[in-house]
């Protein structure tokens, strides 16, 4: 028998961890790894990379890599695994510090620089062609002029570091305007907790989403539409996507100025929300 409420005690729970030191070492310590093993795995695509650009430019009977074991794509799958798992670490450690719903996007900007890093690196030690412009046949002789794609993959030592580059600054650029959403949801709701109108609402409509397996049997989220009145009487609706499956209740938090702006409007489907329970429109 339990005398506390388990959803009070949930709220606590996080609460506590909120703002806690521990989770940021946690983050920081992530992401370091999340670095290393980011630049070990552009490393090891690279090596693998050069495989396909030998032959491309070489002859089949080009030799010289043959006695070198592949340790580099072995070790560079092994760096692909850590920095999905360090990557998502950090993003749940700074997620649960901040008190959000969702973690910050600066994990992958780490993972993607570690990882181009790792690949110019690995470019700087590809083998040179036997002769420039000609597949080289040390066996048979039956040499053969370059076409198109063995010149498209010579220059790829200039060029596939230069996409990686180009790919990073997309995502720092994803990042960015991710962060600053995240900060102006929180700002919102933060002011709202402390200035805006928390009031019951009823759960309309629940639309379940399935899926995780090839049989789509899983329940993964829904989609919940309620209803709520404001100061002056108008009911309004709002709908809300959740991965939360436990469903206990529905509270709204608004602006009484603006009740109809659905920017300025969250939606708790827990009992003594907490903070990153409250779910922002789409």
């Amino acid at each position: 028998m339990n005398t506390v409420d388990p959803a009070k005690a949930r709220d606590d729970r996080l609460e506590r961890w909120r703002g806690d030191r521990r989770l940021l070492v946690g983050a920081i310590l992530a992401s370091v790894v999340t670095l290393a093993c980011g630049f070990l795995a552009g490393h090891g695509f690279g090596a693998l990379f050069e495989q396909f650009r030998t032959m491309a430019i070489d002859s089949v009977f080009d030799d010289r890599g043959d006695g070198e074991p592949p340790y580099g794509p072995i070790w560079g799958t092994f760096g692909l695994l850590g920095c999905l798992a360090a990557g998502n670490l950090a993003s749940a450690a700074m997620r649960r510090y901040h008190g959000r719903r969702s973690g910050p996007a600066f994990p992958a900007v780490l993972a993607f620089a570690a990882g181009t890093l790792g690949f110019w690196e690995s470019s700087r030690g590809w083998l040179p062609p036997l002769a420039v412009g000609t597949a080289v046949d040390p066996v048979f002789h039956e040499d053969e002029k370059w076409g198109i794609w063995a010149w498209f993959l010579y220059y790829a030592d200039s060029w596939a570091p230069a996409v990686l580059l180009v790919l990073t600054s997309l995502v720092l650029w994803y990042a960015i305007r991710l962060s600053r959403h995240q900060a102006e949801l929180a700002r919102t709701r933060e002011r709202l907790l402390r200035y805006g109108r928390r009031v019951p609402a009823a759960i309309v409509e629940v639309k379940v989403r399935r899926g995780g397996d090839e049989s789509g049997s899983r329940v993964v989220g829904a989609d919940v539409t309620v209803s709520f009145t404001d100061l002056e009487g108008v009911r309004h609706w709002v709908t809300r996507r959740t991965g939360d499956t436990a469903i206990s209740g529905a509270e709204v938090l608004f602006d009484p100025a603006a009740p109809g702006d659905d920017k300025k409007i969250f939606v708790a489907l827990r009992r003594h929300p907490a903070l990153s329970d409250w779910l922002p429109a789409n």
